[in-house]
């Protein structure tokens, strides 16, 4: 065993679960709204999610409205004489009542007219639209332009108390209990968790017991994290824009006594610093600063404004107490991998003794590729990456 204190920094979605509770609230929400206009399952499948994702259209709370906006323009354009109003769930009851047949759908358009307009920090959402106002070029969905509908379907996509599409969604991934403790509006209607019961659990309960035990002897520091949405820090005020999804997965990984840093605690910090809180997310390196003060310390208050406060002023403030470092990451993302390699070297160039070590995980092709790019040792699973780190640090 080396001089050096293990820290090891894990990704949660397709490190520790496979989230595909995700996927299944998408195709919910979507028939939550299509039955309302009786017309049954539409939802498009995998290959279309895949390429919405191509262009970093990686949020639920974007892809499904961006869905069912697609079914609007459909069948507006297919039914010449429908007229829809500005409320979400009357149009979908004008649909019901003309007993429209189910539209042909096509949404292969819609990843050039948005894809380029992109960039880090914007909500897709938002810019489609933006794209969709009356002379705009090109706009995604031509006969909703300037629509009140497209009010309804695309703004205020990241409050709980907003878009009643985020509603719907979030009673499908949080369960409709969970919604309604958490927000204090009445359920719309009754559901399980869909990331309890869907998401697969990567992570075998001998590595969790393994991993667990190793940081209760304080062998190890440990921190998870993620981009998943969570909640803010402790003393921060209740807020319709985080949600406990992260948590939701730690609960039933049971690894709820690591710390996390998670999007929420990231939006917290931002709006405490008064930046942009993509500035402070993965792949910045912030955000793994925070999370490696946090596994050392296990307080992420402190570590979050540390991390903020190193980045941006280079003060190292609690970063220079730590002790000198071996820093394992486990991601399945080689951009995020390499934000954590650039927060070490960030550390390294201010005086501090630390190692980087990155473990990628999975087996799709064009990941592992940019993991190799990041310099990462690839292993397919993650319980198998935690053994052999543990054996390279001698535990």
């Amino acid at each position: 065993m080396s001089d050096l204190l293990p820290v090891f920094l894990i990704d949660l979605d397709s490190v520790l679960v496979e989230p595909l509770g995700y996927r299944k609230a998408i195709q919910s929400t979507l028939a939550y709204f299509t039955a309302k206009m009786g017309l049954g399952n539409l939802y498009p499948g995998e290959e279309v999610i895949a390429s919405l994702e191509a262009i970093n259209m990686t949020s639920e709370w974007d892809i499904t409205p961006i869905l069912l906006a697609n079914i609007f323009e459909a069948l507006l354009e297919q039914n010449m004489r429908l007229e829809l109003p500005g409320d979400l769930l009357a149009a979908c009851e004008s649909v019901r009542s003309a007993a429209l047949p189910p539209p042909k759908l096509d949404y292969s358009s819609l990843p050039a007219k948005l894809g380029g307009h992109f960039k880090p920090g914007m909500e897709y959402a938002s810019l489609t639209y933006e794209l969709n106002r009356f002379g705009a070029e090109n706009p995604p969905f031509p006969l909703l332009v300037e629509h009140p509908l497209l009010n309804a379907l695309l703004l205020n996509t990241r409050s709980l108390d907003g878009a009643i599409i985020t509603r719907v969604f979030q009673h499908y991934t949080l369960g409709s209990r969970r919604f309604e403790t958490l927000t204090g509006l009445p359920r719309l209607f009754e559901s399980e968790s869909y990331l309890e019961t869907y998401d697969k659990l990567l992570l075998t309960p001998e590595s969790r017991d393994l991993l667990l035990e190793n940081w209760q002897k304080s062998k190890l520091g440990a921190a998870i994290y993620t981009a998943r949405p969570s909640l803010p820090e402790t003393d921060g005020a209740t807020s319709y824009h985080y949600s406990p999804e992260a948590e939701v997965a730690l609960e039933t990984l049971g690894l709820t006594a690591l710390p996390l840093i998670g999007a929420g605690k990231i939006g917290w910090l931002a709006e405490r610093m008064n930046v942009p809180a993509h500035e402070f997310a993965k792949p910045s390196p912030v955000q793994a600063l925070a999370a490696i003060a946090a596994a050392v310390t296990r307080q992420t208050g402190t570590s979050l404004r540390a991390a903020a406060d190193f980045h941006l002023n280079g003060n190292l403030s609690l970063f220079k107490e730590l002790p000198e470092l071996s820093i394992h990451v486990f991601e399945d993302s080689g951009g995020n991998a390499a934000s954590v390699r650039r927060a070490v070297e960030q550390l390294s160039k201010a005086g501090l003794s630390c190692t980087f070590s990155a473990w990628g995980i999975g087996e799709n092709p064009t990941k592992l590729q940019a993991l190799l790019k990041a310099g990462a040792r690839l292993v397919p699973e993650v319980n198998q990456a935690i053994q052999l780190a543990l054996e390279f640090e001698g535990l």
